[in-house]
């Protein structure tokens, strides 16, 4: 997809981890649609541990940001994409309970909605 991109640092990238980091990707992009680009940033850490960063940019709304580091490349990936995901779970929450509060209805005294005013 073109609006998923991998980058490395410091190491060459296979194909198959290259692959296992789109599918990844794209499992991100199914469970939120107004994801408009996913950057995946793969690299060697001093310690020799692989470092993740995924950059996910949204409409309307924060670039989520989430970097592990972990010794099994794979393992690092799946970390990122659960804290990825956390963060657009608690996104979406927001949305939806902003949504919810504007179309709730006031209840006045009298127990009935109020309709707006009446011609």
């Amino acid at each position: 997809m073109e609006n998923i991109t991998i980058v490395a640092r410091h190491l060459g990238i296979t194909e198959a981890i290259k692959n296992y980091a789109l599918q990844k990707a794209e499992k991100i992009k199914k469970f939120f649609s107004w994801i408009l680009q996913i950057q995946i940033t793969l690299g060697i850490g001093g310690d020799n541990s692989h470092i993740v960063e995924m950059i996910v940019s949204v409409s309307r709304g924060p670039t989520l940001v989430a970097e592990v580091a972990n010794p099994d490349m794979y393992r690092a990936i799946d970390l990122a994409v659960d804290k990825v995901e956390a963060q657009l779970k608690k996104h979406k929450g927001k949305i939806q309970s902003r949504i919810v509060r504007r179309k709730k209805p006031a209840i006045t005294e009298m127990g009935g909605t109020e309709t707006g005013p009446e011609a």
